[in-house]
């Protein structure tokens, strides 16, 4: 696989220098490279619908919990109430999404799908679904146990030198 080429001038510094492990840090740059390929195609596809990720996010999230509040749905997905507020509204203006005030705290408003939010989650859910799985279509369980393992052993040391650095 060919690196995109924001990685391609690094590696050839790198090499030049020989600073670090050219292969290794091609195999994390062709890592990212495959994620972001992931990202752009995911995209695509929610187009047609007129979602991003993160206003599919929100509608998946509002099938399993029935109702949340803006303020648990910023959390969960790990952005500002802000972002929260523009993304909900945008789902309440394209009737997905109906909110309300709670009875209890006039302050806090709730969210939770409509029959047409419904419907549109279930219908993404099973395209998407099956999009994600073709991904992975041709390994074998082995091959998807490895990958998961290698994927874990990196996300373990991403956050070690996270923690590393914080402690720094």
């Amino acid at each position: 696989m060919q690196l995109e080429n924001r990685y391609l001038s690094f590696c050839n510094v790198l090499e030049k220098e020989k600073i670090a492990d050219l292969d290794k840090i091609k195999t994390c740059f062709t890592l990212l490279s495959v994620a972001n390929t992931i990202d752009i195609e995911c995209a695509k596809r929610l187009q047609q619908f007129h979602l991003s990720e993160s206003r599919l996010i929100i509608l998946v999230l509002l099938k399993e919990y029935p109702e949340l509040s803006l303020q648990e749905i910023a959390k969960l997905l790990g952005i500002t109430k802000a972002s929260t507020t523009t993304l909900i509204s945008s789902l309440v203006n394209e009737k997905l999404i109906s909110k309300r005030t709670a009875s209890q705290d006039k302050r806090i408003s709730l969210v939770s799908l409509t029959d047409t939010g419904t419907n549109l989650v279930e219908e993404i859910l099973h395209q998407h679904s099956q999009w994600i799985e073709k991904i992975t279509q041709n390994l074998s369980a082995e091959e998807l146990t490895i990958l998961k393992k290698i994927l874990q052993q990196i996300h373990q040391n991403v956050s070690l030198q996270e923690s590393h650095n914080e402690n720094n």
